[in-house]
């Protein structure tokens, strides 16, 4: 069984899922000046940059959306959606907004990201990969009370972000050069209105046209596409491969139609990636889970354990299935949960990755948000889980070990609840 090397600054003391650094020995009313180095990080304080040769993973927690964030060893920028859901009485989706109720989510991720990019030394991303076209992975469409800008498009997710934090390279699932009006999604989804398609029509439009945007369809089977920009040669042993968009999936040797032809429910169509740094590997697939016919053949094809997800469809009902589990066997599973609901997360998975039913490993569950109404009265899982907080899975140079820090997302200091690690990658 792999095991979990944790460090205690101020005792030994073993735990079964995670450990705090506390202050210790640390101490001293100029110990936050000093701060130089990922490593550095402790409770209570604010966590330190990014370094070069160093991967962040940073899940942003708005109760609003998804949103990850992505350094990569030699500074070059991601950021996987950025989601912006509305909220009202009939809605399930109704945890506290954080930081707070008067900060829009876009904002809260672009103010996120603009303080870590402030070590890359980039005021921009040079990549955002949409998921998939639901809104909380990109945004939600007019009629909801947000503003529309004089170029025709809502302000709202990734398209309001934009403008805050603009990114030189924009991935989806359906752009083409020769379908400016994105007739591609008629063809392969049932859930869009007109206005959805158009919001974000008009907005690629403008930026591609305006601001000098590049826009490029997601494509299965290469790790030619999210590459290093700035220094490649130095990090060999880092790249990013995409398995699956638009309900097909690389299997190997060729691009296999997982759905024989029909037309998948937009979940199915999400992008799917493998991140890899050395031993270390990270898993993102949007909302593309045991609900679809996607999470068990892409896992097939990767074939081995990996260290970390982000967890399909937050975790909801029929995903992370034991078929998916037993073979990926991840070490850490950060969940982007915003629903007031029992099924995202599921309770069943969760009770199922804490007690071994999937895999004998031990697993870390992280969540961003869960609402007292959920966990409390089912503490007797969520007290051995950690919950609400932005994410942070930091790997070392080379991806022999890494990280993990939850952050204090009621403000924007960033402060450090927890820290889990060193965590040797096998």
């Amino acid at each position: 069984m792999r095991k979990f090397y944790l460090y205690f600054l101020a005792a030994a003391l073993l735990l079964p899922l995670s450990c705090n650094k506390n202050d210790g020995d640390k101490t001293g009313p100029d110990k936050q000046e000093t701060i130089r180095t990922p490593l550095e990080a402790e409770v209570g304080k604010a966590l330190p940059p990014w370094a070069e040769g160093w991967l962040d993973i940073h899940a942003i927690s708005t109760g609003r959306g998804e949103c990850t964030f992505f350094i990569l060893p030699d500074g070059t920028t991601m950021m996987i959606d950025a989601g912006e859901t509305v909220t009202s009485t009939s809605s399930p989706v109704s945890v506290t907004q954080r930081p707070d109720a008067n900060t829009r989510a876009y904002f809260t991720q672009a103010r996120y990201m603009k303080h870590f990019l402030e070590a890359t030394g980039h005021n921009y991303l040079d990549y955002a990969v949409m998921s998939h076209f639901h809104i909380d992975h990109y945004g939600t469409p007019s009629g909801k009370g947000f503003t529309i800008s004089s170029e025709g498009y809502t302000l709202t997710g990734m398209m309001a972000l934009y403008a805050t934090l603009p990114y030189k390279k924009l991935l989806d699932r359906a752009w083409s050069a020769d379908d400016p009006e994105y007739a591609f999604i008629d063809k392969s989804g049932k859930d869009y209105s007109a206005k959805t398609v158009g919001d974000y029509t008009e907005f690629v439009k403008y930026a591609t046209s305006k601001k000098g945007l590049v826009m490029e369809r997601f494509k299965a089977g290469t790790d030619q596409q999210l590459v290093l920009l700035y220094n490649k040669a130095k990090y060999p042993d880092f790249k990013i491969f995409n398995y699956a968009v638009n309900g097909e999936y690389w299997n190997g040797s060729t691009i296999v139609d997982a759905y024989g032809g029909t037309i998948p429910y937009e979940n199915g169509n999400s992008c799917i990636s493998l991140i890899s740094y050395g031993k270390f590997d990270y898993y993102t697939a949007g909302d593309a889970g045991g609900n679809t016919k996607m999470a068990v053949p892409v896992a097939q094809v990767i074939g081995r354990p990996i260290e970390a997800m982000k967890a399909d469809h937050h975790m909801s009902v029929n995903c992370l299935p034991a078929e998916q589990m037993s073979i990926l066997k991840p070490r850490v599973v950060v969940t982007q949960s915003f629903a007031q609901r029992t099924d995202q997360p599921m309770l069943s998975t969760v009770e199922a990755l804490l007690d071994h039913k999937y895999y004998y490993e031990d697993v870390s569950l992280y969540f961003t948000c869960i609402d007292p109404v959920i966990s409390t009265p089912n503490a007797n899982l969520y007290d051995r889980c950690h919950i609400n907080g932005h994410t942070v899975i930091r790997v070392a140079p080379g991806g022999g070990e890494f990280y993990i820090y939850q952050l204090d997302d009621t403000n924007n200091l960033y402060k450090v609840k927890s820290i889990e690690g060193p965590i040797k990658c096998e």
